[in-house]
């Protein structure tokens, strides 16, 4: 479920599509495929078997399977394993899951940043 208990506002099943633009308020997952434009202050999740080609401008992005075009996050972009993203992305935080896949730029505003960020363990 979304982050603070947010309600399913809408799904797009595997086997289905949806093409021009898509607005919601709170919680959307596609499982199956939105082409165009998708708007929202919440949260979208791409689901392992869901593509999403457009662009997307929401408040949080969790992605598991594709996105083609460009994402626009207020807080986060997430990359499950699973994740196969050809995208430029502009996001204040940007987490990768080992095996995720990335394919775009990735500009972040360092005003947005959280200050607060640990550094990964490097090995040597």
């Amino acid at each position: 479920m979304a982050r603070g208990g947010d309600s399913l506002n809408g799904f797009v099943d595997s086997g289905c599509t949806i093409r021009g633009e898509l607005e919601f308020s709170t919680y959307f997952r596609v499982d199956g495929r939105v082409e165009g434009t998708v708007r929202s202050k919440s949260e979208l999740v791409v689901g392992e078997g869901g593509v999403v080609e457009g662009e997307v401008e929401v408040g949080r992005c969790v992605i598991g399977g594709e996105v083609r075009g460009t994402i626009k996050a207020t807080e986060l972009v997430l990359l499950h394993a699973s994740a196969k993203v050809y995208a430029d992305i502009n996001a204040p935080s940007l987490v990768m899951e080992d095996g995720a896949f990335l394919e775009g730029k990735v500009s972040m505003d360092t005003k947005t940043v959280k200050k607060n960020t640990t550094k990964a363990d490097v090995a040597s």
